[in-house]
């Protein structure tokens, strides 16, 4: 599913537009552990976190994350959407709790599946 579609199912606000409206996830990861961010990360992986940080959008950027859903209505600093920005990487904050936005982000990936067709 594209990232702005995404944030538009989940009620997000969207702080920075990413790469382009073609960036797709298949995947989320939802964590505050680097080290485990570090092996579950790729392309298509979306980051679900409540640590609106610097170091988060470094790893984004490391581990070629299209994009990035703080949770709560956690709002970054100007630093770092500028940052997001910069790096054409995709935020978006989420009302929800880490909790509540997974399982949001799940239901409306789910659906999408749902609606592909099998391919031959």
């Amino acid at each position: 599913m594209k990232l702005p579609e995404l944030a538009a199912k989940i009620g997000a606000t969207v702080l920075s537009p990413g790469k382009s409206d073609a960036t797709e996830v298949t995947h989320i990861y939802a964590g505050d552990r680097v080290s485990d961010l570090l092996n579950q990360a790729s392309e298509k992986t979306l980051l679900v976190s409540n640590l609106a940080s610097v170091q988060m959008l470094r790893v984004a950027e490391l581990m070629d994350v299209p994009g990035i859903c703080f949770v709560e209505n956690i709002r970054p600093e100007a630093e770092i959407v500028d940052l997001a920005k910069a790096n054409r990487t995709f935020v978006m904050v989420s009302p929800a709790g880490v909790y509540e936005t997974c399982g949001l982000i799940y239901h409306a990936l789910a659906a999408e599946q749902a609606v592909r067709p099998i391919p031959p």
